[in-house]
């Protein structure tokens, strides 16, 4: 009788394919599949009346799941438009600073995220896209505004806070086509230190200051 060989140790599966290699293709795949439902969500119903269940549903899978690959709809949110941080996190990051450094810490995580690499990332592509389609232009509003700025600004200052995070999200989107888009020859040579003290002091006024 033929004697059984005994695979070595690190030898993988028939077909060389190892259990991680195929668990890590099948999140990715699952991770795909997620955010090609949220996009088709977001784009047909918006952020606030997409539920997390009703894209779970969408991509087949437990909303469990969409929590764990992605943390909340915040997150998938921004997973969908590519943007470089998670909302919640920069929500809290901020909020932490104390009332006093909101504008610094809000112009710090922009200019920061913007400035990566020395080039300009995500939400170049998403303003051009925005002026073309007008659902990029509302889930760009929306990650701004609803998943970033106000509640920022709602936590801090109740009054009129819908017009104060719009007014902040304007004026951070403002910089960032003046800087990369239209290329004002001052706001180009500016260094971002010198930015992010002039976004600080007005986005601080905007949050915690007099309108009017």
């Amino acid at each position: 009788m033929a004697a059984t060989k005994t695979p070595p140790p690190d030898a993988g599966p028939p077909g060389g394919r190892s259990p991680g290699a195929t668990r890590s293709r099948d999140g990715e795949a699952t991770r795909a599949t997620i955010l090609t439902a949220a996009r088709a969500a977001f784009d047909g119903k918006g952020y606030a009346q997409t539920s997390l269940r009703e894209i779970a549903r969408n991509a087949g899978v437990k909303p469990s799941l969409v929590v764990h690959f992605y943390g909340s709809k915040a997150g998938l949110l921004a997973a969908t438009v590519e943007w470089p941080f998670d909302p919640e996190t920069v929500v809290r990051q901020v909020l932490a600073s104390g009332r006093d450094h909101i504008g610094e810490r809000l112009a710090d995580v922009f200019l920061a995220t913007w400035e990566q690499d020395g080039r300009p990332n995500t939400a170049l592509t998403l303003l051009h896209a925005a002026c073309e389609r007008p659902e990029a232009a509302t889930l760009m509003r929306e990650l701004f505004t609803t998943c970033v700025v106000d509640p920022i600004v709602t936590a801090i200052a109740p009054e009129r806070a819908e017009l104060r995070a719009s007014l902040v999200a304007s004026h951070l989107l403002g910089l960032h086509v003046g800087r990369y888009l239209l290329g004002f020859d001052a706001i180009v040579g500016a260094d971002a230190d010198e930015l992010k003290r002039a976004l600080a002091s007005t986005i601080q006024h905007m949050c915690t200051g007099p309108l009017w």
